[in-house]
């Protein structure tokens, strides 16, 4: 049993002093972090010890205990807060936010949960922008459609056909992205240059988000079960192997950096110096810029009395991670040679960088002499492994189902090119026949066909006379058509202010700026979507506590205020129009 479970464990003592002797034997050992006897503390109530400590007292100990949780800093900010120590508490919930680089299981799950989120919310925002642009061409679309049946077609007879045929791909198993196929053909046989311009973009935004973006989301959910070898290691440098774990490593050893180093940590806390320093010298010839490496066989070379060696080893770790562990076994290497003022340089840097970690190993060093700190493989480097190896494909699959469930959201190119397709399509077809489109003036609808030669001018009957041709028209009579559009006109930007504020990106579109109108649909989904998933697509492996989802409504938070922007935006430009 490691002797800082041991200590955690102790009967007799005060819960201040077990927390003490805890991390004061982890740290003899080189960890930093005892996550389970912080957790431990986070999950009793103030009341719950007979010390009868306070919440804020248990979340200090915790963050002691393992300075890398992001759920003991956040408990700790919580706590704070709850005494009205505002400043102090912020700062503790900024420790948290940064230290989920540092831990590996809740650094996972806001990877997975983030990925996820980011990737939904340019999904539904693209989709939102599609149909909202086949919505302003439906009524043309609709009626030019029951043209080319009768044109004695029932308007209502209009809009369900085109319903029924944009719905056709989705029911046919397809899905959201199926919709987007009718959405982007309408779009492209009646938009703008401009508008079919920012559908191609969106569906570019589409596709990344449906398949590079939640890949990387599934890859994140399954790491810990794509590679036994980094996670053996990550438990045997943190003192929890089973025999199970170590047997993985013995096998991989040879062929495996990783599975080498953790073992040869394992030897050097057993005390067999020798066959560490052997270990390590094969490692290095490896691997010969790893910090890590290079400051635990430091500790090794002072161990066995080659002081010269080790602080070479310590100088080259410092050049490439100038951390405060190695500058304080640099200054113990420098009291063994007898060189003060090295010593008291070393030892100075290494205060400034975490004067309370130099602290906590200066005690220790006091009852043990020259003694020093190893380090174990940094979560960054672990995280980076793990996803490399994972294959989140089947769990990709999963994720995308509720809005790609068919073939066309089977890969990256099937989903890009048949929705470019579409949109393509679309836009061939809009120079092979006289679409209908609405009166430039009064925006009542012209067709072409219906209309004859008067909607060549783009302008409907009644505008056309009011405007173009007033030859023998009653004066009266233009005057009160005049009247009767400048009614109509107040009463169109009134629904236009509104639809502006209710419906996300629908401001853009009417202003004629269809990017615009896609960033606000894609602010608006990150807004909603971050909220929703902020408690986590997987469970909290408890390491991330109440930091995670403060992150993620932090993102809900600042998607929101982009929104509101450009809602701003859009009034200001409706207003001055």
């Amino acid at each position: 049993m490691p002797r800082f479970v041991q200590a955690w464990s102790e009967s007799g003592v005060s819960l201040a002093e077990r927390v003490e002797n805890t991390r004061t034997a982890a740290l003899e050992l080189g960890l930093r972090n005892v996550e389970p006897a912080a957790l431990t503390l986070l999950a009793r109530s103030g009341d719950g010890f007979p010390e009868g400590i306070s919440q804020r007292e248990l979340a200090e100990m915790a963050v002691s205990l393992a300075p890398d949780l992001p759920a003991a800093h956040m408990a700790l900010a919580r706590a704070l807060w709850a005494d009205f120590a505002l400043i102090a508490g912020t700062r503790a919930a900024l420790d948290a936010a940064l230290a989920f680089e540092r831990n590996l299981d809740a650094s996972l799950w806001l990877w997975a949960t983030g990925f996820y989120a980011l990737a939904m919310a340019l999904s539904l925002g693209a989709v939102l922008f599609l149909v909202l642009a086949m919505l302003t061409a439906a009524r043309s679309a609709a009626h030019d459609l029951g043209d080319a049946l009768s044109t004695h077609t029932p308007a209502l007879a209009r809009v369900a056909l085109l319903g029924s045929l944009l719905l056709v791909p989705a029911a046919l198993g397809e899905g959201v992205l199926g919709l987007c196929l009718g959405c982007l053909f309408v779009v492209g046989a009646y938009g703008t240059r401009r508008v079919r311009l920012v559908a191609a973009l969106a569906v570019g935004v589409l596709a990344v988000s449906l398949h590079l973006l939640m890949d990387q989301s599934s890859r994140a959910l399954v790491a810990f079960g794509s590679d036994p070898v980094a996670v053996s290691a990550y438990a045997a440098e943190n003192g929890f192997a089973t025999p199970v774990h170590l047997a993985r490593l013995e096998r991989a050893a040879e062929t495996d950096a990783l599975a080498a180093r953790a073992l040869a940590l394992g030897v050097k806390r057993t005390g067999d110096l020798e066959a560490a320093d052997a270990r390590y010298a094969e490692l290095l010839a490896v691997l010969p810029d790893d910090p890590a490496l290079l400051n635990n066989a430091a500790n090794v070379r002072l161990a066995l009395g080659d002081t010269g060696r080790a602080v070479e080893l310590y100088q080259r770790a410092l050049r490439h991670a100038p951390v405060a562990v190695v500058w304080f076994n640099l200054s113990q290497a420098w009291g063994v040679a007898l060189n003060v003022v090295e010593l008291d340089a070393a030892l100075e840097k290494a205060q400034r960088l975490d004067p309370r970690l130099v602290e906590d190993l200066s005690r220790i060093q006091e009852r043990a002499i020259h003694f020093v700190a190893d380090l174990t493989v940094d979560s960054a480097s672990l995280r980076a492994r793990l996803l490399a190896s994972s294959q989140g494909g089947a769990a990709a699959a999963d994720l995308r189902r509720p809005l790609a469930p068919g073939l066309l959201g089977a890969s990256l190119p099937l989903s890009a090119g048949g929705l470019l397709a579409a949109l393509a399509l679309g836009s061939a077809l809009a120079g092979r026949f006289r679409p209908s489109l609405a009166c430039a003036r009064c925006r009542a609808h012209v067709c072409p066909r219906c209309d004859g030669d008067g909607a060549r001018s783009g302008l409907c009957e009644a505008c056309s006379r009011l405007t173009v041709r007033t030859e023998g028209t009653d004066g009266s009579l233009r005057a009160a058509h005049a009247r009767k559009l400048e009614r109509r006109e107040s009463r169109r930007r009134v629904v236009e202010r509104l639809l502006a504020v209710v419906v996300p990106g629908a401001g853009g579109l009417v202003l004629g700026r269809p990017l615009q109108s896609l960033v606000a649909c894609l602010a608006a989904a990150g807004a909603v979507t971050f909220f929703v998933v902020r408690g986590g697509i997987a469970a909290d492996p408890l390491a991330a506590g109440a930091a995670g989802p403060v992150l993620l409504s932090l993102a809900a938070g600042l998607s929101l205020v982009v929104y509101a922007l450009l809602v701003a935006l859009g009034w200001r430009a409706l207003e001055s129009r």
